[in-house]
């Protein structure tokens, strides 16, 4: 079982607390080293790295990639999505990956962008809103993005870098949005309304339908932060869950992010945004300097199309019904540790909607602390004081059962 470090390198490179300094090589070596002493010093590197599959992991939404997709990303890492005329296969994929995923939120004929993960996804979102609102209001006018406070911290990042003003809306019992604080809120000059399809602190979906009904009506583009029920929600649906419509099925719904690299099989990075209008990744052009080069619509420009081939192999070999199979899974997992934590004397709270378990505890951190002592991974959701754990397709019952029995344990010795 894998254990956490002690401590972590510091930001700068230089060793961390309490070690000594040339504990660890620091600076480009004079000398080539032997391949077989790099590969033992990187052994030790990531000693203290977890694997998904073995038993420790119960935070991350992140997951080990299929085993397709993770041949597929070992034989092209040389792909470069910002070369189109060296690899003419990319253009192709981004081309068929968005349309397997504007299939499955409904949306055949929207456009697309590949991205690194959630949070270029939505700055690409928010930056064709704030385009768009700029073209009808003006450059100067103000420009307000309205969303839940269970919103993804992506968008405090997207607020530093752009010229847009975000607006947290406080969230409900069940810790969605509030629609009842955020629809006032609404108005024409609005330039974008976020709601989360699966928050990743505590996995709530947002009442899409009636968010998107409201804005709409005002003219007010709606984006869905599907980073983490992209491939959780439709399926969940599919197989009779009470959740809310997230797709293109939804009037006014905009644009959609998806992260294919959680529980869509992909490795880390996939993901991407989908826009309805066919035409507002145009907004997002970026004019390539390079005869035969073609314009990019990411931010980023050299990336790895490894990634994005090993996306399209991943849907192709799970295709729906393989989802929907896994999504099963999940449900059984969750319920199981649902049941599990209950027995244990432990309230879970709200009910899960999808693949996050929060518990409600006086000393969450001492919980996590605990068990990282135990070389387990959990997580708190400090903004919200709950303990946090993620159920993945990486667990059996069998971890399920130890996780909780050590929290039990752990739980146990406390005052």
């Amino acid at each position: 079982m894998a254990t956490l470090p002690s401590s972590s390198p510091s930001p700068t490179g230089s060793p961390p607390p309490g070690e000594p300094a040339g504990a660890r090589p620091h600076g480009l070596p004079d000398r080539g080293v032997p391949v077989e002493r790099v590969l033992a010093e990187l052994a030790g590197l990531c000693a203290d790295d977890h694997d998904y599959r073995d038993g420790t992991v119960f935070n991350s939404i992140c997951s080990t990639p299929l085993p397709v997709a993770e041949q597929v990303f070992a034989a092209h890492q040389q792909s470069n999505m910002g070369d189109n005329r060296i690899f003419p296969s990319l253009p192709r994929a981004e081309a068929e990956v968005t349309a397997m995923l504007a299939d499955l939120m409904d949306g055949p004929g929207a456009a697309g962008v590949a991205t690194s993960g959630g949070t270029e996804a939505n700055l690409l979102a928010v930056l064709a809103a704030l385009r768009h609102h700029r073209a009808r209001f003006g450059a100067g006018a103000p420009a307000r993005v309205l969303m839940g406070d269970s919103a993804h911290f992506s968008f405090d990042k997207i607020a530093a870098l752009l010229a847009v003003e975000v607006v947290r809306v406080p969230s409900d019992e069940r810790l969605r949005v509030d629609t009842g604080r955020l629809l006032p809120l609404v108005t024409p000059e609005t330039a974008l309304v976020v709601a989360t399809a699966g928050s990743s602190e505590s996995g709530a979906v947002d009442d899409v339908p009636a968010i998107a009904a409201h804005a709409s009506a005002l003219g007010v583009p709606v984006h869905v932060d599907a980073a983490t029920g992209g491939f959780l929600v439709p399926f969940a649906r599919e197989l009779g869950d009470d959740l809310p419509a997230i797709g293109f099925g939804v009037d006014g719904v905009s644009s959609i992010t998806l992260d294919p690299h959680k529980y869509g099989g992909a490795p880390i990075p996939a993901g991407h945004v989908l826009f309805r209008d066919p035409g507002a990744p145009d907004a997002l052009r970026t004019s390539s300097h390079y005869r035969g080069t073609l314009d990019h619509h990411a931010l980023l420009g050299t990336r790895p199309g490894g990634a994005l081939l090993a996306t399209w192999a991943a849907l192709r070999a799970q295709g729906r019904n393989g989802y929907r199979a896994s999504v099963a899974g999940l449900w059984e997992r969750r319920a199981l540790l649902v049941r599990l934590l209950t027995e244990a004397g432990f309230e879970v709270a709200p009910r899960p909607e999808l693949t996050v378990v929060t518990v409600r505890h006086p000393s969450p951190e001492k919980l996590v602390d605990a068990l990282e002592e135990r070389g387990l991974i959990a997580s708190v959701a400090r903004r919200l004081g709950l303990l946090r754990l993620v159920v993945h397709w990486h667990q059996s019952e069998r971890q399920l059962r130890g996780l909780v029995a050590a929290l039990a344990e752990v739980d146990g010795g406390r005052p």
